[in-house]
């Protein structure tokens, strides 16, 4: 198995996980990816590679943007880190069976 692999694998889908959260904060917020850009600084492009996983962000903007869209870190841990952790635990799990790794 190789682990760099898995590790290119697993920080892809956290971004991945990362820009769902935003977009749908975003969209609940009935903001655009240009007026989130705009409020931020950045351009809309900019937040479509944030919610698409395609760019990493750093922790000052993701503070910045929960901020902005109203959702907090506790929602951002419940949401995007809790499953990400589970997900990691049940894929790396000899104890589950196979059908229930993801």
């Amino acid at each position: 198995m190789n682990i760099d692999k898995n590790r290119g694998s697993d920080s892809l889908l956290l971004r991945k996980n990362i820009g769902n959260f935003i977009r749908e904060s975003r969209i609940r917020k009935s903001l655009t990816g240009a007026q989130l850009g705009e409020l931020l600084d950045v351009s809309q492009q900019q937040i479509s590679r944030y919610e698409n996983g395609i760019t990493s962000i750093n922790i000052e903007t993701l503070d910045m943007i929960l901020k902005l869209l109203d959702a907090d870190w506790s929602e951002f841990y419940r949401k995007v880190l809790v499953v990400d952790i589970i997900k990691h635990k049940l894929k790396n799990s000899d104890s589950f069976p196979f059908y229930l790794r993801v």
